[in-house]
């Protein structure tokens, strides 16, 4: 017979499970830095809606020292490849980049950019919005600066 205790602690174990794979999202690709040591970034989600791409990462430190980068939202784009087309963030009727999170943002700082010090095990979230390109290609590839692109990304509403 079990006691309370084992019943108690496999039910402990049970949630953390199924809530690992409930909430911990699934990763689409990852990428290592061409610039930053020991910084990974998972592309978690794209979603189309309204003619608006949003697309989710999430930067990882498995390095041994904080890291703080700088990404220039204005430098980021997806690219339709097969019609040879490149597409940036959308922005705001300020001019500001609609993505974030944002350290600074206005035409001082080129309309937004994302840095956040992020220390060794653990993550950050970032998001960007797109134009969905009109052509409807069944991939893209993602520019995120200073790291590798993703490429053939399925875009799918």
């Amino acid at each position: 017979m079990y006691s309370f205790k084992k019943i108690f602690i496999s039910l402990v174990i049970a949630v953390f499970i199924i809530g690992g794979v409930l909430l911990g999202g699934k990763v689409i690709q990852t990428q290592e830095s061409d610039k930053w040591d020991g910084l990974e970034i998972d592309l978690i989600s794209l979603k189309v809606k309204n003619n608006v791409l949003t697309v989710k990462f999430k930067l990882r430190n498995v390095g041994s020292e904080a890291v703080e980068p700088a990404i220039y939202f204005k430098d980021c784009y997806i690219m339709d490849e097969t019609n040879q087309k490149k597409y940036y963030p959308l922005k705001d009727s300020d001019g500001n980049y609609i993505a974030g999170p944002v350290k600074y943002s206005g035409s001082t700082w080129g309309g937004g950019f994302f840095q956040f010090k992020i220390e060794p095990g653990k993550t950050k979230g970032m998001w960007i919005k797109f134009p969905e390109p009109p052509d409807n290609p069944e991939t893209i590839t993602i520019h995120i600066p200073g790291f590798f692109p993703f490429e053939e990304i399925k875009l799918s509403k």
